[in-house]
């Protein structure tokens, strides 16, 4: 074989081996790599940021039936409360002879209520007032609570055990000073402190009311069938 010859074999080799070459890449299937946390057969799920509960919102009831939410509330949504203001109230002059025999506490958005419960339909008055210490009645003797300023509330029934209601066994009225709600139930509340028993005389109950400082409250009752609930809000 002659120069030309070989020079021409070479050549038609080379061509032959770059053509299967191409022939073997325009065949061969490129794949992505998978992209991690998406499904390669559907669209990717969005999801919605978790929703944060808002301190101006109210949380799920609690077993007294009051509502627990944050410690802290928006200023401009809790203006109706901020508004109750800190001047006395007071009810009717009612007197109820069915016992104040539970007294109750819970958190709202914008303020911490306390319910004192009647155990009779009968019409029941009451009074709240800042004051600088607390007087048991009918004693006179300064009842200490904690906080930075004092409710004396008086409610118009008798506390319970000390009631007309027929005998109550094992039934007997708290002590003057003593807590009728536990502290550690209110500890780190907004705006209550302590809810201590102030003494009872002449069918009237006196319950003094530590309160964070001096802040806007409202009072009212609340009749359900055969009871009937004293109810006080004290605001953020």
């Amino acid at each position: 074989m002659n120069r030309t010859s070989a020079r021409l074999t070479r050549t038609l080799l080379a061509v032959t081996v770059l053509s299967l070459g191409a022939t073997a890449c325009s065949g061969a299937t490129s794949t992505a790599p998978p992209t991690v946390g998406l499904s390669t057969t559907s669209s990717p799920t969005t999801t919605s940021p978790p929703t944060t509960l808002s301190t101006t919102e109210t949380a799920t009831p609690t077993s007294d039936g009051a509502s627990k939410a944050g410690s802290g509330n928006s200023s401009t949504a809790c203006t109706t409360e901020h508004e109750w203001g800190t001047a006395p109230v007071f009810g009717s002059i009612a007197m109820s002879p069915s016992p104040l025999y539970l007294t109750r506490v819970g958190q709202h958005a914008c303020y911490d209520r306390v319910v004192f419960d009647i155990n009779g339909p009968e019409a029941v008055g009451f009074a709240a007032r800042y004051v600088p210490v607390v007087l048991a009645d009918a004693s006179g003797k300064p009842v200490p609570v904690a906080g930075h300023a004092a409710l004396q509330v008086t409610v118009r029934a008798p506390i319970l055990g000390t009631g007309n209601q027929g005998h109550q066994p094992g039934v007997t009225a708290p002590a003057v000073g003593e807590s009728l709600v536990a502290p550690a139930k209110i500890a780190g509340w907004s705006s209550l402190r302590a809810v201590t028993f102030a003494g009872s005389f002449e069918g009237l109950t006196a319950v003094a009311v530590g309160v964070r400082e001096k802040l806007p409250f409202r009072m009212f009752v609340s009749s359900a069938g055969t009871y009937q609930h004293v109810v006080l809000d004290i605001s953020h």
